[in-house]
């Protein structure tokens, strides 16, 4: 298949795709990222280096356990840029009184619809998800692309489709458990020495990791249309397998291993903003 060159338009404001040759000539990913193949062909104004009038949008897509408020320094970093939108799934947050899902397919259903009702279609927007919140966000992008398709995908903490096999977690007693979600790094030690915290986490981390845990439900493994970067801890334990994302996109793929573990995001926010921004401006829109 020919390479997909997405180009933001600003007279209908709306992202096209097209399957024009790419450039043979270029020395790296950066300088194809920065080709004038990348802006509106259609349009005799050229689209670079222009502001729009609205800020672009951002999806925050949170981890196992998380909920909208998971991603504070990296909001309080892209808020000047972005209309940052932080859906969250039911059981936590300002959905604690709703139930639980215990399926991928609803996950991804209900926060597709999320996004649906905030997406201002005017201006471009960009995915992002930590660990589940970049497994569900794979499947979002599936969901969106043939009617509103992002400008990026951002995932971090997770190799890809068809590499991570995650070890049933979700049914053991509850000191194992534990011990397995300590490993990860996503616990501080203060919570974990407290009895009344962990009792108002283990249900919300038993829920989320037995969705993903569900695999038979949704084998949804096909390729997207949306340009990936991908970002994962030195210490993750799949982490030499991250090139495997470039198996799950059509377009353009960056990926890049960082020093820390599974919460590697939690040292490095100001990295991660600086290349939700880069990515922007790659596209040849101005923040």
């Amino acid at each position: 298949m020919q390479p997909i060159i997405r180009c933001w338009n600003r007279k209908n404001k709306s992202l096209t795709l097209s399957t024009k040759q790419l450039p043979t000539n270029k020395k790296n990913r950066g300088d194809l990222l920065r080709s004038p193949l990348f802006l509106n062909h259609n349009s005799k104004e050229n689209f670079m280096n222009r502001t729009i009038s609205s800020k672009p949008q951002l999806f925050l897509l949170h981890y196992a356990g998380g909920d909208r408020n998971s991603f504070r320094s990296l909001i309080e970093r892209l808020e000047p840029f972005f209309q940052v939108e932080t859906p969250e799934l039911p059981g936590r947050g300002d959905r604690m009184a709703e139930s639980f899902l215990t399926n991928k397919q609803d996950a991804v259903a209900d926060l597709s619809s999320q996004i649906k009702k905030t997406r201002q279609k005017e201006v471009p927007y960009l995915i992002y998800g930590h660990s589940m919140g970049a497994i569900l966000g794979f499947e979002i992008c599936h969901a969106m692309e043939s009617t509103d398709p992002p400008i990026y995908f951002v995932p971090t903490g997770y190799p890809g489709p068809g590499i991570k096999k995650n070890v049933p977690i979700a049914g053991l007693p509850t000191p194992e458990f534990f011990a397995e979600i300590r490993k990860l790094g996503g616990l501080s030690d203060e919570v974990m020495e407290s009895k009344e915290l962990l009792d108002f986490f283990e249900p919300v981390l038993r829920a989320d990791f037995g969705l993903l845990e569900n695999e038979e439900n949704f084998p949804f493994f096909e390729k997207i249309q949306t340009p990936i970067f991908s970002v994962m801890g030195k210490s993750e334990r799949y982490a030499i397998h991250i090139r495997n994302w470039k198996n799950y996109t059509h377009a353009a793929c960056e990926c890049k291993i960082v020093n820390g573990n599974h919460f590697f995001i939690n040292q490095n926010d100001n990295y991660l903003s600086q290349i939700i921004r880069n990515l922007m401006s790659a596209e040849g829109i101005n923040l």
